[in-house]
Parts: structure tokens; C-alpha cells; sequence
């Protein structure tokens, strides 16, 4: 089996990596192997544009057969705990559109995207979790995908009367969209790491989620 790990930032993947370091063969940079299954390590960089590109060019190079993407999020729904792991089910574009003075309008209802156009399910990126290889006790979730995180109250009251998602991420619908258009089986599960309100870091659990998210990626990485 070949697993493709993709993440924005080495960081978020720090614990990861230095475990398939010493519990993997090494093959080339970020090419890990141990018996049948091989792991490949994309860091995309952050945003949408940055991680289209960087999966393109190792889904072409690697040929995976899944593909996991693996991160930090802010959360709207406040029933979420911070430095709690969550699957992101769907993928939400939440600033691809136009502004017309206060209001804002979609791609799709401007009529230059096709809301129910593959792989668009109704403005949204599901995955339908076919040809799945683990078993997940997490929640699952709806994210929106920004390229300008939330960072002020207006923002934030917008952004969630509006979506009405469970989180807020920068990489996740470029994941979902590439993983579907390639018909590739995917997991996007990222750990919450804040709150999504005026931004104010000193009440993030940045660390704590981060420890939580490579937990989790060592104990489920499959035999």
C-alpha cells in the first residue's frame, strides 16, 4: 500500500516524522517504507493554491492508493473542545465569489461555477468514504476553506450564519477537490487547535493540538 500524508506546514507533522524516521526505512526525502506499505510526506505549504499544486506533483510521482491530509483548525461549533480530532466529511469554498458593496455572492450563484458539477455536490466537496481502510471514532464535520482565516467578531458572525460549518481550515476543499477529481479514497482529519472569534493567540492550544494530531497519525498508521 502506498499512503500519501499531506500537511501545510512541517510542523504539524513534526512527531510524525521523526517516528517513521526510526520506525521506517528510509527511501528517498520524505519516502519512508516498512514491509508492504510505503509513506510519502507532502508538505503543500499553506492555502489553497500551494496545496493543489504540491499534491498534483506527488499523487503524479508517488501513485498512492489513499491519501490522508492532516492538520489544525479553528472551530465554530463551540460543542467542539479545543485540542479535540475531528474528520472532515465535507468542504465548503468560503471566500471564492464577489462583493457587491455589503453583500457577498458565490462563484455558483454568480453562474460561473456549477454548483452540482463533479465533483461539487451542492457547493460542497463530500467525501463518501468509499474504499476506506481505517476505522474512525471521531465526529465528523463540515469545514469551510478560506484563504483569509477569521480573525475578526464581524468575520466570524458572517462566515457562521452564512456556512454554518463546524470548522475553519486554509488546505482543505484544494485536498478534497483533488482527491475526488482523481478518484483517489482520502481522510482529511485535523485537531482543533482554536476557537474561531476575534483572533487573540493567547488562548489557542496550538501544541496541545498538534501533540493530539500525531498521536493519533502514529497509532493509526496502518501494519
Amino acid at each position: 500500500m502506498r499512503l500519501l500524508v499531506a500537511a501545510a506546514t512541517t510542523f504539524e507533522l513534526d512527531q510524525f516524522t521523526r517516528f517513521l524516521e526510526q520506525a521506517f526505512q528510509p527511501v528517498a526525502d520524505g519516502h519512508y517504507c516498512r514491509g508492504n506499505l510505503e509513506v510519502r510526506v507532502c508538505i503543500t505549504g499553506v492555502g489553497l493554491m500551494q496545496t493543489t499544486y504540491a499534491l498534483m506533483e506527488c499523487i503524479g510521482d508517488f501513485n498512492p492508493h489513499f491519501c490522508l491530509q492532516a492538520g489544525v483548525a479553528g472551530a465554530f461549533n463551540r460543542n467542539l473542545a479545543l485540542g479535540e480530532l475531528v474528520i472532515i466529511q465535507e468542504e465548503i469554498l468560503g471566500d471564492l465569489g464577489a462583493e457587491d458593496h455589503d453583500k457577498y455572492t458565490d462563484m455558483f450563484d454568480l453562474g460561473l461555477m456549477n454548483a452540482s458539477e463533479k465533483p461539487f455536490v451542492n457547493k460542497k466537496l463530500i467525501n463518501t468514504f468509499q474504499d476506506f481502510p481505517l476505522k474512525l471514532k471521531q465526529p465528523f464535520v463540515s469545514s469551510l476553506s478560506v484563504n483569509t482565516v477569521t480573525g475578526s467578531a464581524a468575520t466570524a458572525a458572517f462566515r457562521g450564519e452564512r456556512f454554518g460549518c463546524d470548522v475553519e481550515n486554509m488546505e482543505g476543499a484544494a485536498f478534497h477537490y483533488v482527491c475526488l477529481k482523481k478518484k483517489l479514497p482520502f481522510l482529511q482529519i485535523r485537531s482543533i487547535s482554536n476557537y474561531v472569534e476575534a483572533r487573540d493567540k493567547s488562548k489557542w492550544k496550538m501544541k496541545e493540538a498538534i501533540e493530539q494530531l500525531n498521536q493519533w497519525m502514529i497509532s493509526n498508521i496502518p501494519e
